[in-house]
Parts: structure tokens; C-alpha cells; sequence
């Protein structure tokens, strides 16, 4: 969605609640010895502006009411300038027990970065920034290049990496705090000794910087939205309880994901194959030390049962190597049946082993062990779905695992354009995009017919409608030279980037119209709404409402609700095709 920069002249209007909002960011820049700032619309940030009820809800649930006044009023404000600002601004609302108490709150939002420092580049357009670090860059390293090829190579991977390190941040545990001063009087408190060598230390506490300039994270909201469409994906293909478990293990690795589509977890991928990929893993015996006790997962999955085996006995010095032969049921010497012949009686012994170990221990320790195999279970339930929700790293800690976002953000993009398909084009059309995304190109008149069992008449018409839409593109191929339209291939392809594209595109229109509609039912009762919203109508409503009046006002209410709905609806739609 291109933009175009310009710039402001005296007298008009000033641009300063809009930069604060970041609805628009500016760029200065020296020309003809004078500088000149040009602004730009950011209408990424406007877009934001949907998200704000699902983010006071998540901030509440993690932080509880003082969190979610906290994010109301960043969202309204767009920042918070300093502390003092902070502290004035949302005691005006709803006042917060005491300044301690809100240093405490925004000092946990931002260890869990819900909130980050605002830095110049956030200001900018990521064009300008990218312009201005790539110049910066080639002025300190073109002393040491003669190619000019070779320079430009290192400075776009160092541009790439630098501006990766710009828009995650400072991600230390201690970004944006300081040490508490020492109260008057006060004694010092000690670090407790580790070894006999360490020497105490004083302990520090700390607090949040009231210089800090802060915002909300919208990057670290929409991985939890992310993690919300995943649970849901797993609840409707696995059943409630494994969906609980997947939940439980995306909030543990949470923590180590910054950004949807670049985490820092992962390295910068590159052609080479042989550079191995780092991956966020969890071990089921981490995930079960801090599972959520809340849920009950008795009964859950249905375990195989265990076989019950007669144990061999002892052989007394009465039994001669003729009843050993008949109760082995083999003639061969009974060697190796006496130390085990195979695998499975191993496994077995080993089983009967444990059994036993469960009948010895504590009943607390054996309930702990029966819910790591329950959640272990569910985790290889959500390994061995086709969707692979989950993917087995090792055996470490009754196993590891890990997420692989990238394939399961493919995979919420095609349920969802499968899902549209379905809605225009009903069964056929579905089956068609499958067959041609699963063989790649093929022939109208030979391969997708005979494919789909279906006449050629009725696919023709089906392949026309889904090309209109973008979904499928043709290819002419054709079989000799000169081309002519008698003489030539025409070859149905599927091209994923395209498709999301163009569908993309048609939801914002489809949002913009949304919002259109909204706001001229709306102006057809703007008169009605505000007399409705008078504070003397408020106090006696029924005395000065009449009852059409009243009739029109729930006629409007319904409207706005079913309106605001759909928006939602669609909004979960680009953020699948767009940030997932």
C-alpha cells in the first residue's frame, strides 16, 4: 500500500498529535543547505487501532485490572512520555492504589516487553531508516573494499542484520530499569553465598526508569493472538484437553518469541543448508514443572493396555533339560531364552520394573508421574496430526519438542483461502484448487478432468470463476512457432504468493466497506445518538425517550453490533494472511 511523503508549511496544520499517535512519521534531510522534513501517513499503525479491545483483554489476564487501565491509556495516547505523565494520566481515570503500585505493573509489562522503549527510527519510515543506515554503512566501510561489488554484498547482509537488531530491540532482562536508590537508615540486603569462594554481595532491587518513553508492543501481542488461532486449530482437530496442553506449551516458549514472521530465536536464513537452524525447544519434563494445575487431564486420552505376561519360573534342580525343552516350546537350547532372546522381553522386564517402582513410591510422586505421561501422550498427539503442531527434537527430558511456525502459518493461510474457495465455488471449486495445488501445472482438457472424475464442462466454468478471483493462474505454452491461440498449452498453475495477495487486497476492501456502512447508519441517526448520550437523557431515560426512539436506538445497536463482528472477523483473516 504505497504512501507518498510531503511536507507541511507554516500556517498549517500541526502534525504533532499525529506523530504521537505514530498515525505519521517524518524524516528530516538536508536539502540545499537547509533542512526539510517530510511526513508520511503510517497507515500500518492506523490499522492498529482495530486490536485495542483484544489487547486491553490479554493485558487484564496476565496483569489483572491495573494492566489493562495501563493499556487503555497507552492506546489512547499512542506513548507515555515519562512517569510523572504516566502517573497523572491514568489517576485521572480510574486512580491505581499508589505510584509504586503502577511502577510495579509497567515494570512487569515490560520485563514481558508488552511495552518497549520508543527509539528515533520508530518515528520514521522503515524506507528512510533503511536509507539512512545503508549510507551510514558504506562511508565506514568503503575504505577497506577496491570492488564495489563486494562492498555492496557486506553492507546489504549488515543492513539486514541491523535493521533486525532496530525493530526487536533491547532484549535483556534489565532494559529500561534502574537501580533503586537505598532507603535512609536502611540495611544493605546480602546475596546469600553459593560456594565457600563467593563473597557477599549486595543485593539490588529494581525499578523502572521514570525517563523511559514507552509504548505499547503490538509485535508481542500478535504472537499471542498467533498462539490463540494455533489452540483453537488444535481444539478443533485433537479435542479440548490436548488443545489445553498445546496452549500450556506455547505460553512456556512465549517468552523467547519477539516477532511473528523474524524471531530472534532463529537464525537468518540463508542458501546454505549445511549452516544448522536454531530452534526453541521445551522438554516434556519442563513443560509438566510448571503446568497449570487447573486442568484435569484424567480421563483424557485413552492409554493402550498393558499386557499381562505370566513370569517364568525358576528352574529346580527335579526339572531336566527335556521339560525346559517342552516348556520354551523349542527344540534350540535355552541359553538365550534364560537372558532374555529378544527385545520385547527386555522391554517387558523393564515395564514390570516400573510397575513396580509405582507401587513403591508416594502417591504424590506417582500422581506426578501419571500426568508427565498424559502430557506426553497429548504432545506425540499433536506430533503425529497432519498438521504438525508440534515436531520431536530428541529424547531429552522424556523428549523434546519445538514449533515450526513458519509451516503452520502456511498452513492457516491455505485452510483459510480453501475456505472462501468453498464459500464461491462451493465443493468443486475446492477440489479443483486442491488437485492443481498437489500436481502443479496441468491441462484443462486432459489431466483435470480425468483427475476431478469430472466432465470438462463442468470444470471450465468453475477454472474461469476461480481465476477471476485470483486464486489460479493460467499459462499459454505454446507447441510451435508462431504462437497461435489454436495451437498452444494453457496450463493451470497455483501461485500461493499471488493468491494471498490478491485475497488480502479484497478483505481490506471488504473492511473499508464495513466501516463506510457503520458510519452512515450512523450519520441517519446522529441527531437520535446524541441526544441518547446527553447526561440529563442518561438520568431520566425514560421519561424523555420516546418509544420509537428507543425502537430506532436498538435498531442501530443491533446494526453497529453485527457490523463490528464482521469487522473482527475479517480482521482475523489479514492477520492469518498477513502476520502470520
Amino acid at each position: 500500500m504505497p504512501t507518498h511523503p510531503t511536507t507541511i508549511e507554516n500556517g498549517e496544520a500541526n502534525p504533532c498529535g499525529l506523530i504521537q499517535q505514530h498515525l505519521v512519521v517524518h524524516f528530516t534531510h538536508i536539502e540545499g543547505g537547509s533542512p526539510v522534513t517530510y511526513y508520511e501517513c503510517n497507515w500500518a499503525q492506523a490499522y492498529e487501532l482495530l486490536h485495542a479491545g483484544r489487547i486491553i483483554r490479554v493485558t487484564e489476564e496476565r496483569f489483572g485490572s491495573d494492566g489493562a487501565l495501563i493499556a487503555s491509556n497507552m492506546l489512547q495516547l499512542a506513548r507515555k512520555a515519562r512517569d510523572a505523565e504516566s502517573t497523572a494520566a491514568i489517576e485521572a481515570d480510574a486512580p491505581i492504589t499508589s505510584v509504586e503500585t503502577l511502577k510495579e505493573v509497567m515494570m512487569n509489562m515490560l520485563k514481558e516487553r508488552f511495552l518497549v522503549e520508543v527509539k528515533q527510527h520508530h518515528m520514521q519510515s522503515k524506507t528512510d531508516v533503511e536509507n539512512n543506515v545503508r549510507a551510514e554503512l558504506v562511508q565506514k566501510l568503503r575504505k577497506n573494499h577496491t570492488s564495489e561489488l563486494k562492498l555492496m554484498k557486506e553492507v546489504n547482509s549488515l543492513v539486514k542484520a541491523k535493521l533486525k537488531e532496530m525493530e526487536i530491540g533491547d532484549v535483556s532482562e534489565k532494559s529500561g530499569l534502574k537501580r533503586k536508590a537505598a532507603s535512609a537508615g536502611g540495611r544493605a540486603k546480602k546475596r546469600k553465598k553459593v560456594s565457600i569462594y563467593d563473597e557477599e554481595e549486595e543485593e539490588l532491587d529494581w525499578e523502572i526508569d521514570e525517563n523511559l518513553v514507552l509504548r505499547i508492543n503490538h509485535e508481542k501481542f500478535r504472537v499471542i493472538f498467533r498462539n490463540q488461532e494455533l489452540v483453537s486449530l488444535a481444539e478443533q482437530r485433537l479435542g479440548k484437553a490436548t488443545a489445553q496442553v498445546y496452549g500450556e506449551f506455547l505460553k512456556r516458549i512465549e517468552p523467547k518469541i519477539f516477532r511473528c514472521r523474524d524471531n530472534v530465536g532463529e537464525e537468518e536464513e540463508t542458501d546454505d543448508d549445511d549452516k544448522p537452524q536454531k530452534t526453541i525447544k521445551l522438554s516434556c519434563l519442563e513443560l509438566s514443572r510448571n503446568f497449570n494445575r487447573d486442568i484435569n487431564l484424567e480421563g483424557s486420552i485413552a492409554l493402550p493396555p498393558k499386557e499381562v505376561k505370566a513370569k517364568a519360573r525358576k528352574r529346580s534342580y527335579e526339572d531336566s533339560d527335556d521339560d525346559m525343552t517342552i516348556r520354551n516350546g523349542s527344540s534350540k537350547p535355552n541359553g538365550k531364552s534364560r537372558h532374555g532372546s529378544n527385545e520385547s522381553d527386555g522391554e517387558s522386564e523393564e515395564e514390570d520394573e516400573w510397575a513396580e517402582e509405582d507401587g513403591d513410591m508416594d502417591p504424590d510422586a506417582a500422581e506426578k508421574r501419571k500426568r508427565m505421561t498424559l502430557i506426553k501422550q497429548h504432545l506425540m498427539l499433536l506430533a503425529e496430526d497432519s498438521y504438525r503442531f508440534l515436531t520431536n527434537e530428541g529424547n531429552r527430558g522424556m523428549g523434546e519438542w519445538s514449533v515450526n511456525y513458519k509451516e503452520l502459518g502456511k498452513t492457516m493461510r491455505n485452510l483459510e483461502l480453501e475456505k472462501i474457495v468453498e464459500e464461491r465455488f462451493e465443493s468443486t471449486g475446492t477440489r479443483l484448487l486442491r488437485i492443481i495445488k498437489d500436481k502443479g501445472k496441468l491441462d484443462e482438457k486432459q489431466k483435470i478432468a480425468n483427475i476431478a472424475l469430472l466432465k470438462q464442462n463442468q470444470i471450465r466454468a468453475v477454472l474461469s470463476g476461480l481465476h477471476e478471483c485470483g486464486h489460479i493462474e493460467l499459462q499459454e505454452v505454446p507447441k510451435a512457432l508462431p504462437p497461435q491461440a489454436t495451437r498452444c498449452y494453457f496450463l493451470w498453475f497455483f501461485d500461493e504468493q499471488r493468491a494471498n495477495s490478491l485475497l488480502l487486497s479484497d478483505v481490506y476492501k471488504a473492511m473499508s466497506r464495513n466501516i463506510q456502512r457503520a458510519m452512515v447508519e450512523k450519520e441517519k441517526r446522529k441527531h437520535l445518538i446524541e441526544k441518547s448520550e446527553r447526561s440529563d437523557v442518561k438520568a431520566n431515560y425514560e421519561e424523555y425517550m420516546t418509544k420509537n426512539e428507543k425502537r430506532e436506538l436498538e435498531i442501530w445497536r443491533s446494526r453497529e453490533e453485527r457490523l463490528l463482528a464482521q469487522l473482527m472477523r475479517l480482521d482475523r483473516i489479514v492477520m492469518i494472511l498477513r502476520d502470520y
